[in-house]
C-alpha cells in the first residue's frame, strides 16, 4: 500500500463519517459536546470539547486532504507531505472546534435560568389561582418568557390577568403575592 492510498483512505473515512453524522444529526451533537444533567434535572448539551468525534474526524479528513495535495499535486517527499498533512489536519480540527464552541456558546447564552432568578420578578397570572390551589404564571427572566405552576403565598384566590410578584420557588412551583 502506498502513502497516497493511505491519504485517500483517510480522506474518504473522514467524509463518510461526516455524512453519517450529518444524516443522524443528533449523533453529531452528542459526539462533540459536554453533555450532562444539571441539579434541576435539565438535560444540557453545553460546550464543544477539543477532543471529540467531530474534531477527530475533521483532523482525519484534513490530514488525508493535505497528504493528497502534498503527495500528488505538489509531489513533495514523504516528510514534507506528512508535515503538510499534519498541519492541514490540525488547522481544520481547530477550526471545527472553534465553530462548534461558537455555536454552543450562542445557543446556550441566556436561554436557561435558575429558580432563584425568578424570585422578586413580576409575573402575570395566566391561569387563575383558586383559594388554596394551583394556577399558572408567566414571567420574563434574561429576556426569556417562562411559565410555572403558581400558588398564592397567603392561600387567597388570584384572578387571571393580575400582576403579582414571585416570593419564592419551591420545586417547580412559584409562590406569589399581590403587588
Amino acid at each position: 500500500m502506498t502513502i497516497g492510498a493511505v491519504y485517500i483512505g483517510l480522506l474518504v473515512l473522514g467524509v463518510v463519517y461526516a455524512l453519517l453524522a450529518g444524516a443522524m444529526g443528533w449523533m453529531s451533537d452528542l459526539t462533540s459536546a459536554d453533555i450532562h444533567i444539571d441539579a434541576s434535572g435539565h438535560f444540557d448539551v453545553g460546550h464543544a470539547h477539543p477532543i471529540s468525534g467531530t474534531t477527530i474526524a475533521t483532523f482525519i479528513t484534513g490530514f488525508g486532504a493535505g497528504g493528497i495535495v502534498g503527495h500528488y499535486l505538489l509531489e513533495w517527499r514523504f516528510g514534507a507531505g506528512l508535515a503538510l498533512a499534519t498541519v492541514s489536519g490540525l488547522l481544520l480540527a481547530a477550526a471545527a472546534y472553534l465553530v462548534l464552541e461558537l455555536i454552543f456558546s450562542q445557543t446556550q447564552a441566556g436561554s436557561e435560568h435558575t429558580t432563584d432568578d425568578a424570585v422578586g420578578r413580576e409575573a402575570e397570572v395566566i391561569t387563575a389561582i383558586p383559594a388554596g390551589g394551583t394556577g399558572e404564571v408567566a414571567f420574563v427572566v434574561r429576556g426569556q418568557r417562562d411559565q410555572a405552576p403558581a400558588r398564592s403565598v397567603d392561600g387567597l384566590p388570584v384572578p387571571r390577568g393580575r400582576v403579582v410578584v414571585i416570593d419564592k420557588v419551591i420545586g417547580q412551583t412559584a409562590y406569589v403575592k399581590s403587588k
